[in-house]
């Protein structure tokens, strides 16, 4: 294997890039930012018994399940709001995040419910992973590089949702300016304008509370979709990284005969563990993530639904819109849109790395070795192409990018009967 030296110069290693006493390719602290490492550290502060930053997210969790319930109630009470416009009151907007609040709550408590299985997955992020001598230095680098790019595009992503959290939560300061008239029966304009079951003058007296209310349901969609974010990229890039270095190392053996033949047959059979413990990872990795990734695209599709559903009602309306309210519109339809394709990209790039050792396999020199390592060659093409392990939203539906060109399809479509039902019911 490569020397303790090179790992130090590729990964930049510290106190804070170590794990399990081993450097990683991940920036550790970019995690430990956003308070994803803290969840799932076994060795983070307990109190009688119970693991302190988790017990805090469940509580959290429940109270935000509570409001959304409260808010809910407010659907099924007659209150007496004089503003009916739809363009101000969408009540399919507001079932949509509501419902994306519930989706949100139940991925992060999945997460910290797997925290065991995901903990042990991060040895996947040590260089030392791979044992064999065949995963040279280049191949080092490659993963290396590999892992760094999913960390900066998860703070990329962490930075655009912020953003779009900080303009939601500042839209109420701009949108009530227009309800400084005395006596008016409106309710301020809120975050998500939940309809909580109580009267006008009861939400306008008592606004602060109801607003830290909408803030705790925003932040909750925020930070759950940043969580899943960071850990399905980041273990979704690491895998495929890990099966491509595998590749290489299946493609590269026998060109250079050293030692003895025991100890060639001995550094192709640790190459095939290697290749074993990727995948016992990956199948770990997919038994958490399925029903995640299920909820994240579902949830995610309904956004795009009902967010270009308002755009295009904004541009045909003839009413005047704040532009505060467009561009967090605008820019939640991005960073969805973005999420759902790069989730189905990395998924793909999973399977093709995955289909991609067999042909490392064949690419080795197979042709200068003796009829016993053609056997055992032929044993690992059979192996690697009986785990044909994929994620699938149903047992013929897979995670791709055409997955996600059928998605853009379907909402489009959706969309466009959505808009000629309007149409109709205004000219009737």
């Amino acid at each position: 294997m490569f020397s303790c030296d090179f790992i130090k110069s590729t990964v930049n290693m510290n106190s804070e890039n170590l794990f399990n006493g081993g450097p990683v390719a991940l920036n550790l602290s970019t995690y430990k930012q956003l308070g994803y490492y803290q969840l799932l550290d076994p060795k983070g502060p307990h109190i009688y018994g119970y693991h302190l930053y988790r017990t805090i997210l469940k509580i959290f969790l429940l109270i935000v399940q509570f409001i959304t319930i409260f808010g809910v109630m407010g659907f099924f009470i007659e209150m007496g709001d004089t503003d009916t416009n739809p363009g101000k009151s969408n009540s399919f907007e507001l079932i949509i995040i509501l419902t994306n609040c519930s989706l949100s709550s139940l991925k992060m408590y999945t997460l910290i419910s797997n925290s065991k299985i995901i903990w042990d997955l991060f040895d996947l992020t040590r260089t030392d992973f791979l044992r064999c001598s065949r995963h040279s230095k280049l191949i080092t680098e490659n993963f290396v590089k590999r892992c760094k790019k999913s960390t900066t595009i998860t703070i990329w992503i962490a930075r655009s949702f912020l953003v779009g959290l900080i303009l939601w939560v500042m839209g109420p300061f701009i949108s009530n300016e227009e309800y400084t008239e005395p006596n008016t029966v409106h309710r301020h304009k809120n975050i998500i304008n939940i309809k909580f079951p109580v009267t006008v003058n009861t939400y306008n007296s008592y606004y602060f509370v109801f607003y830290l209310m909408e803030v705790a349901v925003g932040f909750c969609i925020v930070y759950g979709s940043v969580l899943i974010d960071a850990y399905l990229m980041s273990f979704c890039w690491i895998i495929s990284a890990q099966y491509q270095s595998v590749t290489k190392a299946f493609a590269t053996f026998g060109y250079n005969k050293q030692g003895s033949p025991k100890d060639i047959y001995k550094d192709f059979k640790s190459i095939i563990i290697d290749h074993q413990n990727v995948y016992l990872k990956m199948k770990s990795f997919y038994a958490v993530v399925r029903p995640i990734t299920l909820i994240h695209v579902f949830a995610y599709s309904c956004s795009l639904i009902m967010y270009a559903y308002v755009i295009v009602t904004i541009f045909n309306s003839k009413e005047s819109f704040i532009i505060a309210e467009i561009m967090k519109i605008v820019m939640t339809v991005s960073n969805v849109t973005i999420e759902v394709f790069i989730f189905c990209y990395l998924f793909e790039l999973i399977d093709n790395k995955k289909e991609d050792v067999n042909f490392g396999l064949y690419s080795c020199n197979w042709t200068g070795m003796d009829i016993k390592f053609k056997q055992l060659l032929l044993m690992s093409m059979k192996m690697n192409n009986a785990n044909r392990l994929k994620l699938k939203a149903s047992p013929d539906v897979t995670i791709n990018r055409p997955f996600f060109a059928n998605v853009i399809h379907t909402c489009f479509k959706i969309v466009s009967v959505l808009i000629q039902t309007q149409s109709i019911d205004l000219l009737n």
